[in-house]
Parts: C-alpha cells; sequence; structure tokens
C-alpha cells in the first residue's frame, strides 16, 4: 500500500502544472521516488514493480517507453549497493552522492535521447539533477511521513 500511495503522489508531482520560469529548478520527481525505495525501503523494492512504474513516468514526459525504466532500475542498483553506508550520514552527504548518483542518470538518459532522435538539453538534466538533490529533504520525510500513516492504518484492522 505504501507504495502505490507514494507511487501515485509522484505521479500527481510530474503531472502537476507549473508555471515555465520553474523549468529548470523542478526536480525530477520520478528520480527521488526511486531514490527513496533504494535508499529507505530497499527489501521491500521490486524491480519489476519499479519497470511497471516507470511507464506512465514515460508517459507524462514524452520520453520512449522503457527509458525511465531503464534509469530507475540502475538509481535502485546503485543506491541499494550504497544505501547502509548513505543511511547513516547527515542529509547534505545524502544529498551530495544523491547528486552524483543522479549525474549519472541523467547521463544515461541524455545518451538514450539522443540516440533515439530527441534532441535533449544537458544543462536542463544537470539543473534537475542538481535541485533533485536539494529537494530531497523534504520529500523524503513527506514520503516517510505517508509510509507512517500508511503503516498505522494498517495496525488498526
Amino acid at each position: 500500500m505504501t507504495f502505490g500511495l507514494t507511487w501515485l503522489l509522484t505521479l500527481l508531482l510530474i503531472a502537476f502544472p507549473y508555471p515555465s520560469f520553474l523549468s529548470l529548478a523542478l526536480p525530477h520527481f520520478g528520480y527521488l521516488f526511486v531514490t527513496w525505495w533504494g535508499l529507505m525501503r530497499n527489501h521491500q523494492l521490486s524491480m519489476t514493480l519499479l519497470l511497471v512504474s516507470s511507464l506512465p513516468v514515460d508517459v507524462l514526459y514524452g520520453t520512449a517507453l522503457g527509458l525511465h525504466g531503464l534509469i530507475f532500475a540502475s538509481i535502485a542498483y546503485a543506491l541499494t549497493l550504497l544505501g547502509p553506508s548513505i543511511r547513516q550520514v547527515n542529509w547534505l552527504r545524502q544529498s551530495t552522492v544523491i547528486f552524483v548518483v543522479l549525474m549519472i542518470a541523467s547521463a544515461v538518459s541524455y545518451w538514450v535521447r539522443t540516440l533515439t532522435g530527441q534532441a535533449p538539453e544537458f544543462h536542463i538534466l544537470v539543473f534537475q539533477a542538481f535541485s533533485s538533490a536539494l529537494f530531497w529533504s523534504p520529500l523524503c520525510w513527506l514520503y516517510d511521513l505517508l509510509a507512517q500513516f500508511t503503516q498505522d492504518s494498517e495496525a488498526q484492522r
């Protein structure tokens, strides 16, 4: 239930209409969703579920089907390996590591988009990775709050 609610919240955050001047400052909410699951809930993470949940993200962003599935799987794999050491440090160091991982994911995204004939601008992907790293802490808190709410509601049943 937690996965479904965090996934729906992420899709709502992606689909929400933002002003055009915020296009450079918007974080990539899909990457942050996978980051939270890869770091905080990696024992409950399913790669198949991530691949299936990436398809609506591909549709919302208008990219080739499977692009976000590839990126989600690589982010989840990297953060599952790094997870125990990252969870023990403060939010600033977490954001730094997340920025590096998301930059690698942005480079893969740039490469695949270039191969499929799109003309992505790499500076937008860099700004998205940077704003995602800055936005990591509040969104982590929000997802933790949502997970606690779902666990409390399941315990009451």
